[in-house]
């Protein structure tokens, strides 16, 4: 007892207090009160201050193309780290295997369909994109006190209603389409040729000062500006998309990699490269921790012409860019938050782009969320690295090609495989049903294995609301008419990718997709075949099976002329139909061209004639058009 007094007689002593023992509890009583207002009103401070939030989003980047992923001839340190301070994930998707509706998914929560974007949008003046009235990521964070930017790629609609600054931003740099040289920053690809930077809906021009790091420093200047207040960026960032020009820097580091890889892996390094100044910028602010960053690519590696036909490296997926196989949809993905979140987690559970925005609304405890998502809030998760994703299913849809997954099991229609790592079997191939927990690489089709599970699974996309039994295929029967015991001969040169003629009298109609085998396709010039029948026979009519496909420039045939001989050399009776009244801006679709005839010969020519220049308010208006035939049906 003594003890604990001289304890208390030492303490009051060394305060040297000199009131009265009522003052003293007094001014305990102040002191008290004065340190729970305080804790009141920084407590209140941490609530009004939300997190800022950092959504950066890649260009056509491969599966694997990070060091943190595996890969061994890429230089990431910046994204390693960031990945090592937060959460990487092995099964992360996004809704669409190419930029646009991927970028409309991932800014709605909404699958692209519904978010009304479902193909890439046109290069061309005033076309549309993203509708009016679409609850975006930056209008909802908008609406809830944050200041929106935009900084890079747009890619969702060259009209004002789908400009970002109509979209909720408050502010925006970058260009609108699809792609730019770095430099001249030129539309990069096939008409129109014409400059395309902006600066909040104006035209601005940076003459040959490099678009990565212009689009760097609007970033860095933005995240300085709005320190004080919370923000969220939208940093689009353009790479590794083709046009491939790495700067001498990178160039030199990877010297002795072979190309295409090389400039490709210079553009990985040189997006690290940028993020590391951006993160430098996050820490001497005193922001970082105050930061969410979301890092993921629209879709996989490029395959195309413009990109030297690769680069990246999607591992052991099969697909890439425009492919619903794995590797065209199943990306890098990191989201970090410095000292809130888990950090050097490796997550395996499944997620799709679609559910970043109920997921950075809830952990942003953002107000009036659209009830209306595809997406799925997926915080708890992400906070809890144990706990089990909700997420167990989802579709896609792209051109010809859908997808509906449902645990492991993956079931696609009108498999396109743009990677070549394996061979499609036409017919056999049309269902492809994989699983994803022993076989990632999507190699072998068990459809013939678990005809249960197909008709589960396709039932599932019959149901879904952009499904329906009409784009399920159907096995095919074959055509009887006159011309399948014909011979066959081009009188005019055939497209170098397109000279399989035999297709045209094998009396099967192709799927809704060019890229098949099933068709003959032929741009901006005519076609010309002679039909020997082997004798004389009365015909009374002749169909030209053709694809409609708007979005890949191609339309129905315009004109067919057909006429007859009996020897090969005279040729009467010339009969022909046009295309032109069935035409329409309607994608994928296929049809038939018939010439009623009424006549008798051994030999026909037939002549096709497609659009000539692709019409305005059309994808690729004002270039040369393209037609797509299968079956010569004669009857």
């Amino acid at each position: 007892m003594n003890h604990k007094r001289n304890k208390t007689t030492s303490l009051l002593n060394q305060i040297k207090m000199k009131t009265s023992k009522t003052s003293f509890f007094k001014g305990i009583l102040t002191i008290t009160c004065t340190f729970f207002l305080l804790t009141k009103v920084q407590s209140q401070n941490k609530v009004i201050k939300k997190p800022n939030v950092i959504v950066i989003y890649t260009d056509d980047q491969g599966a694997m193309d990070l060091g943190c992923y595996g890969s061994k001839d890429i230089y990431s340190p910046n994204l390693d780290k960031l990945a090592k301070e937060g959460t990487r994930f092995t099964q992360a998707y996004v809704a669409a295997p190419v930029c646009a509706p991927s970028r409309a998914a991932l800014f709605t929560g909404k699958y692209p369909q519904n978010a009304g974007v479902s193909k890439n949008t046109s290069a061309s003046p005033g076309s549309p994109g993203l509708p009016k009235g679409q609850s975006t990521m930056a209008t909802l964070f908008k609406s809830n006190g944050y200041h929106t930017g935009h900084i890079g790629k747009w890619h969702l609609g060259m009209s004002e209603s789908s400009s970002p600054n109509a979209q909720g931003f408050d502010y925006s740099f970058g260009h609108l389409r699809g792609c730019i040289d770095n430099y001249s920053h030129y539309f990069y690809w096939e008409g129109p040729n014409v400059h395309d930077l902006y600066e909040n809906g104006k035209e601005v021009f940076f003459d040959g000062q490099y678009f990565p790091d212009l689009a760097s420093k609007k970033a860095l200047q933005y995240t300085e500006d709005h320190k004080d207040k919370p923000f969220f960026m939208y940093y689009a960032i353009n790479m590794p998309h083709y046009p491939y020009q790495p700067t001498k820097k990178w160039r030199d580091f990877y010297k002795d990699v072979e190309k295409p890889r090389g400039d490709y892996a210079a553009f990985i390094s040189t997006i690290d490269e940028r993020i590391g100044f951006l993160i430098d910028k996050l820490d001497e602010l005193g922001i970082r921790e105050n930061t969410i960053i979301v890092y993921q690519s629209d879709n996989g590696y490029s395959t195309e012409v413009r990109a030297s036909n690769g680069g990246g490296n999607s591992g052991p997926y099969r697909g890439a860019k425009g492919s619903l196989f794995e590797g065209g949809i199943r990306l890098p993905t990191i989201i970090n938050w410095k000292n809130h979140l888990p950090r050097n987690i490796v997550s395996d559970q499944f997620l799709i782009n679609t559910d970043w925005m109920p997921t950075l609304a809830k952990l942003c405890d953002l107000k009036n969320i659209p009830n209306d998502f595809d997406g799925m809030d997926l915080s708890h998760m992400i906070q809890n690295p144990t706990t089990k994703s909700p997420r167990t299913s989802a579709f896609w849809k792209y051109g010809n090609q859908w997808v509906v997954r449902k645990g492991n099991w993956k079931l696609m229609g009108f498999p396109k495989d743009t990677s070549h790592k394996g061979i499609l079997d036409l017919e056999n191939d049309a269902i492809f049903l994989s699983d994803l927990s022993n076989d990632v690489s999507e190699m072998n089709n068990l459809a013939n294995k678990h005809p249960n599970i197909v008709k589960e699974l396709i039932a599932d996309f019959i149901s879904w609301e952009h499904g329906s039994d009409d784009e399920v295929p159907k096995e095919q029967k074959k055509i009887a008419h006159l011309g399948r015991t014909g011979k066959i001969i081009a009188k005019k040169e055939l497209h170098n990718k397109y000279k399989n003629i035999e297709v045209l009298l094998d009396g099967k109609r192709g799927f809704k997709d060019h890229s098949t085998g099933q068709w003959i396709g032929q741009e901006g010039k005519e076609l010309e075949f002679i039909i020997d029948l082997e004798e004389s026979k009365s015909i009374s009519s002749l169909g030209i099976g053709y694809l409609h496909s708007p979005s890949n420039w191609i339309y129905i045939p315009q004109l067919v002329e057909v006429s007859f001989s009996n020897d090969g050399h005279s040729f009467y009776n010339e009969k022909e139909t046009s295309g032109s009244s069935k035409f329409s801006q309607n994608d994928s679709s296929t049809g038939l061209l018939v010439v009623d005839i009424n006549t008798k010969g051994r030999f026909i020519k037939i002549n096709i004639k497609g659009i000539d220049k692709i019409p305005k308010d059309n994808p690729g208006a004002g270039n040369p058009g393209w037609f797509f035939i299968d079956e010569i049906i004669i009857k």
